[in-house]
C-alpha cells in the first residue's frame, strides 16, 4: 500500500504556506549566498549562548532559530535547517511552526516515529487548523494507525468550509487505504453540503476520473468551470470538456494534449484506455509507442508499434521504429526502417544522421565477424 504521506505531501506543500511562518521574515535582511547564511549562523549562535535568559529573550532566540531554519529550507540546506528546528522546537514546546516543519522533514525522510513525535506536539497546541491536521494525519498513516488518521482528518474537515485542498488530502487518504466506498461517500457528503461550489464538483471529477470513468469526470469538470472558470483542470480530461478540435476524437486529443504537454502518465492512461475501446485505431497505438519510448518502455513500444501497418505509421513512426531497433542493436531492420522515414520525407536530418550511425555499426559488425572468422 501507498504510504500515505508520500500522496499528502503534494497537498500539505500548497496548504501550509502559513504555517511555515512567513512573518518571521519580515524586517531581516534576505541572505542570497550559503556563504553570507553561515556567517549570519555563526553570529546568531554566538548570541543564543547567553546565559540566564529572560523570558523575552528565549522568545527572541525562538524566532532566530526560526528564521534560520526556515531560510535553510530555501536554500535546500536541510540538515541545518533540522538542526536549528530542534533546536527551537526544544525551546518552545508550543512552538506549532517548527513542530510541523520538523515533522514533514521526517515524513520526506521516511522515518515515521519521528515525524510522529514533532506533529502530535503540533496537534496538541493547535489542534484546530486543518494545516496541522494534514500533517498529524499523515504522520499517523505512516505509523500504520489508519482509523486515527481517518478521524483526524474527518475531526478537521468539520471546521473547514469549501477547502479543495483538504478535500482532496481526505479523497486521497481514502484512496490510498482502497477505501472505495468511503471516498464515495465523503464526495456525496461534500456535494450535498454545497452543491453550488465549483470545489465540490471538481472533488467528484477527481473521484471519477481516479475510476477511470471519463466521461462523467468530463461532465462534474465542466460543471466546477461553469460555476467558477478558474477552476484548476487535470490536463488529462481538459480536451474532454470540451477543448477539442472539430471533428477529432476528444479521448485521442486528449491523450495528444497530455503528450505534447510532458504528462506521460496520463497520457499513457488515456492511451491504454483507448486501446481497449479502439483496438484497431492506429494513432492511438502510435501514440502509445511514442509515450511508452519516453518512459524507457522499450520492449513495450515495439510491441505497440508491430501492431501499426506500416503503410500507415508515417515518417515519424518510421523514425521511431527505427530508434527501437538501434536499442536492441538490430541495426538491419533500422536501416529499413529510416531508408522507408527518407522515402517520406527526404529532408529529414535526423533520418539522415541516424541512417549513417546505423551504416556505421553495420560496417564495424561486418568487420568483427570477419575478424572472428
Amino acid at each position: 500500500m501507498i504510504h500515505i504521506h508520500r500522496l499528502l505531501l503534494i497537498a500539505l506543500c500548497g496548504a501550509s504556506c502559513s504555517v511555515m511562518g512567513p512573518r518571521d521574515y519580515e524586517g531581516k535582511q534576505d541572505l542570497s549566498a550559503r556563504d553570507s547564511h553561515t556567517v549570519s549562523q555563526n553570529g546568531a549562535r554566538k548570541q543564543l549562548e547567553k546565559p540566564g535568559e529572560t523570558g523575552d529573550w528565549q522568545e527572541a532566540r525562538g524566532s532566530i532559530l526560526r528564521t534560520f531554519a526556515f531560510r535553510a529550507l530555501e536554500k535546500n540546506l536541510v540538515e541545518e535547517a533540522r538542526e536549528y528546528l530542534t533546536e527551537a522546537c526544544e525551546l518552545d514546546p508550543n512552538d506549532v511552526a517548527c513542530h510541523a516543519a520538523l515533522a514533514r522533514l521526517y515524513l520526506a525522510d521516511g522515518d515515521g516515529k519521528s515525524a510522529l513525535i514533532y506533529a502530535e506536539r503540533a496537534a496538541a497546541v493547535a489542534p484546530e487548523s486543518p494545516e496541522i491536521s494534514m500533517v498529524y494525519a499523515a504522520a499517523l498513516a505512516e505509523n500504520n494507525r489508519m482509523d486515527e488518521a481517518t478521524a483526524t482528518l474527518e475531526t478537521a474537515w468539520k471546521s473547514v468550509e469549501n477547502d479543495p485542498v483538504f478535500a482532496r488530502a481526505i479523497l486521497t487518504h481514502y484512496s490510498a487505504l482502497g477505501q472505495t466506498d468511503e471516498a464515495k461517500d465523503f464526495v456525496h457528503r461534500v456535494m450535498m453540503e454545497d452543491p453550488n461550489h465549483a470545489s465540490s464538483w471538481a472533488l467528484a471529477g477527481d473521484l471519477l476520473l481516479s475510476e477511470g470513468d471519463l466521461e462523467a469526470a468530463g461532465e462534474s469538470y465542466r460543471k466546477a468551470l461553469e460555476i467558477d472558470p478558474n477552476t484548476p483542470t487535470p490536463s488529462s480530461i481538459e480536451l474532454v470538456i470540451g477543448k477539442n478540435p472539430a471533428g477529432q476524437d476528444p479521448l485521442v486529443s486528449s491523450a495528444q494534449a497530455a503528450e505534447a504537454k510532458g504528462d506521460l502518465e496520463s497520457a499513457a492512461n488515456l492511451y491504454r484506455f483507448l486501446i481497449d475501446t479502439k483496438p484497431l485505431d492506429m494513432d492511438v497505438r502510435l501514440g502509445m509507442s511514442r509515450v511508452l519510448w519516453s518512459q524507457n518502455r522499450y520492449e513495450q513500444a515495439d510491441y505497440q508499434l508491430s501492431k501499426v501497418a506500416l503503410g500507415v505509421r508515417g515518417w515519424r513512426g518510421h523514425v521511431l521504429q527505427a530508434k527501437i531497433d538501434i536499442h536492441f542493436e538490430r541495426y538491419g531492420q533500422a536501416r529499413t526502417a529510416l531508408k522507408m522515414a527518407l522515402r517520406e520525407r527526404p529532408d529529414q536530418r535526423a533520418a539522415e544522421l541516424l541512417l549513417a550511425y546505423v551504416e556505421e555499426r553495420i560496417q564495424e559488425d561486418l568487420a568483427d565477424g570477419q575478424e572472428d572468422a
